[in-house]
């Protein structure tokens, strides 16, 4: 009687503790990895870290912050549910555009990038904070997302960067340039 007791009783207390573990878990996890789950996210946010190492010095650290911080505005917008017009083709758009910007080159002004990747941002933002799982943490979740875009504009800063080591003319990340901006076009019409 005495153990039947205190398995219910223990069973009672654990119960509550791992159903709130499980939310703020499946919150990041989810965020984390809602930036992988779309190509067409997928791209651009690589295109992002190409561009900014492209951009040089103050780049690197202007343009990712850009897009995190404006991305992260358009989030709070979704998750409001503030309705916004043509997300998934801006979502799409972005590529294209990213791409053509790095096929522009070095001569892009920063300021003018960090507006080009904060208007594009807010479309991702909106995308990551509409679909945000029912009893997740908004917190967790954006936390999960916002890494997971870190990681990917890291990718594409690390490419570009091994890039410029072998070839130092960029052709190849121009050609990549090329590559996603025709991906995103071909997305934005689909």
């Amino acid at each position: 009687m005495l153990t039947g007791l205190a398995t219910l009783t223990l069973l009672g207390v654990s119960a509550p503790a791992f159903a709130h573990d499980i939310y703020a878990n499946q919150g990041f996890s989810a965020g984390l990895l809602h930036p992988f789950s779309g190509f067409d996210h997928l791209l651009s946010m690589f295109a992002v870290g190409l561009l900014a190492m492209q951009l040089g010095e103050h780049g690197k650290i202007a343009v990712p912050l850009a897009f995190i911080g404006f991305m992260l505005f358009g989030a709070v917008i979704g998750m409001l549910d503030v309705p916004m017009l043509w997300v998934e083709q801006g979502i799409a758009l972005s590529a294209v555009i990213f791409g053509v910007a790095l096929l522009y080159g070095r001569e892009l002004p920063l300021s003018f990038a960090q507006a080009l990747v904060g208007i594009f941002a807010l479309f991702h933002g909106h995308a990551h904070g509409s679909e945000i799982p029912e009893l997740a943490s908004p917190v967790w979740y954006s936390l999960g997302f916002m890494l997971g875009c870190s990681l990917l504009m890291l990718t594409g800063a690390l490419v570009a960067w091994y890039l410029s080591l072998i070839e130092p003319q960029r052709p190849l990340l121009k050609g990549l340039g090329g590559v996603i901006a025709s991906l995103g076009l071909l997305f934005w019409i689909l």
